[in-house]
């Protein structure tokens, strides 16, 4: 297992193509809002120029909001995987037609912008909430099966489980009805490779399967952690198997909003071929990035809506930028969990999958799908990457229309725009 270790919080700025002195102390800016913004939102800048060295380990870089003649320091981070963005949260609610000013200055570091942390046990690495939570669970290792079921379905890099802030569950994994399921996990079903089906999802078939190769870096900050690593995609596995794509998987765990309800998890894969020959993957009605509810939700008491206005009875092969699954906590209260999809997705927005009322005797029967290829082929050629985006916002409440939609135009940067 490799792992590589980066940092994202102490980060040494140049701004050389904004400022006449190469080491400029501050840098303003302005903001204008296009749409309604909520309190706790993250907003990003994309800084051209901006270059990255060492210097006074004391020192970082806060994005400092002007007001009322004084500069208040925001939680920021600066992150050089991603085209040197620079993130902070907001602390107010924003009104759309706002201009707000901010600094990005050279501070003496403080203890409020730094680092949570993770927990590896050698099986799987666990992300912390700043309550030290455990939210968010990688598996890197394959996970033994129930006793008396084969060992087919046995398999490695997913996620679960899946947790609120409060500690609701709201993930499952190898349910009696369906083995397979693994959480948050997004296998191919019908695929075409050299002429051959292949089938990476149902793993009693035999015909694929998606492990993890290795963990490629983590990087730690104060508004959000990021876990990248590398999945297999393998044909014929266990009798001449053969990996024919890679997988890059990004997870990125922001840190909660002032309210201390609610998180965010970005998921983002990039595939590539490792042969010559392209894969096919083929029209079919679930597959790819997806979700299995606890076992406790049931079509008695849950919730679901998305963002077209559907239900659990009519939303199944609806499009949908996103949709909401709420249901009772299995600690406490309320639980939540939306899946947004982005726009530079194969044919976004998605249609869903949704397991419809009724389905596995109405119990324990959450299952959601945003497929990109529920009514269409794509084809993955060599040398080519391929990339999915979604986000998942994680409540011990649940949320509006109006509020979702206001989500999802903060997730593609909708509601806002950086003026110099």
């Amino acid at each position: 297992m490799k792992i590589v270790f980066s940092t994202t919080i102490i980060l040494f700025v140049f701004l050389s193509l904004v400022f006449s002195q190469e080491d400029a102390m501050e840098y303003p800016f302005t903001m204008e809002v296009k749409q309604p913004l909520m309190s706790g939102s993250v907003v990003s800048y994309d800084v051209a120029g901006l270059q990255v060295g060492l210097e006074d380990s004391t020192l970082e870089w806060r994005v400092m909001q002007r007001k009322n003649n004084e500069l208040l320091p925001l939680l920021t981070q600066i992150d050089i995987d991603g085209g040197t963005k620079v993130y902070w949260r907001l602390a107010d609610a924003c009104s759309k037609g706002e201009k707000l000013d901010f600094v990005l200055k050279k501070i003496v570091k403080t203890k409020e912008n730094q680092v949570i942390s993770y927990v590896d046990n050698g099986k799987d690495i666990t992300f912390l909430s700043e309550s030290g939570q455990g939210i968010f669970t990688y598996r890197y290792t394959d996970m033994p099966v129930p006793e008396g079921v084969s060992q087919v379905f046995s398999r490695s890099g997913f996620v679960h489980p899946l947790k609120t802030l409060q500690g609701n569950v709201v993930t499952r994994i190898q349910p009696s009805d369906h083995y397979h399921h693994y959480g948050l996990w997004g296998p191919w079903v019908q695929t075409e490779y050299r002429g051959e089906e292949i089938d990476f999802w149902n793993l009693s078939r035999e015909l694929g399967t998606v492990r993890h190769s290795e963990i490629v870096s983590i990087s730690t900050g104060p508004l959000f952690q990021e876990l990248k690593v590398l999945l297999h995609h393998i044909i014929h596995p266990g009798r001449g198997e053969e990996v024919v794509m890679q997988e890059l998987r990004t997870y990125r765990i922001w840190l909660s909003a002032g309210e201390k309800s609610t998180w965010f998890l970005d998921a983002e894969s990039q595939y590539n071929m490792q042969g010559s020959d392209p894969l096919t993957i083929k029209e079919y009605r679930y597959q790819g990035f997806s979700f299995r509810g606890p076992q406790h939700w049931n079509d008695e008491d849950v919730t679901v809506i998305t963002s077209q206005g559907k239900n659990k009875s009519d939303g199944n092969a609806t499009r949908a930028r996103w949709i909401q699954v709420a249901g009772p906590g299995d600690v406490s209260g309320q639980a939540s969990i939306v899946t947004m999809t982005y726009p530079s997705n194969f044919n976004y927005p998605e249609l869903l999958r949704i397991w419809p009322t009724g389905t596995n005797n109405s119990k324990g029967n959450v299952f959601v799908n945003f497929n990109p290829t529920q009514d269409r082929d794509w084809i993955f050629y060599p040398g080519q990457t391929y990339t999915l985006r979604y986000r998942i916002v994680l409540s011990d409440q649940t949320w509006t229309t109006d509020q979702l939609n206001q989500w999802h135009d903060n997730y593609i940067q909708k509601n806002y725009q950086i003026l110099r």
